[in-house]
């Protein structure tokens, strides 16, 4: 299997590549590897690992405190006609 350990990492582990974390004290011992074996076998050692982020919407990040739901989402009945 061709590519580097990095590329080898991101389609093991599923993720993006800014996701995944290289030991940079063991970089001799990771670059040596060019298998999908090795690349299990340094995960396990956690010289390899997926680095959590916290993803999603901006809104919620901002807190519940600043937009009102009221604010927004205002229901006036007088708007609301019938049709004659």
């Amino acid at each position: 299997m061709r590519g580097t350990v990095r590329d080898l990492a991101i389609r093991y582990l599923g993720v993006g590549a800014k996701k995944v974390w290289l030991d940079p004290t063991q970089m001799d011992k990771i670059s040596k590897v060019k298998t999908r074996e090795g690349i299990r076998e340094l995960i396990a050692q956690g010289l390899i690992k997926r680095k959590f982020t916290i993803g999603g919407s901006y809104k919620p990040s901002r807190g519940p405190f600043l937009f009102p739901k009221d604010e927004f989402f205002k229901l006036n009945k007088n708007h609301i006609t019938k049709n004659e």
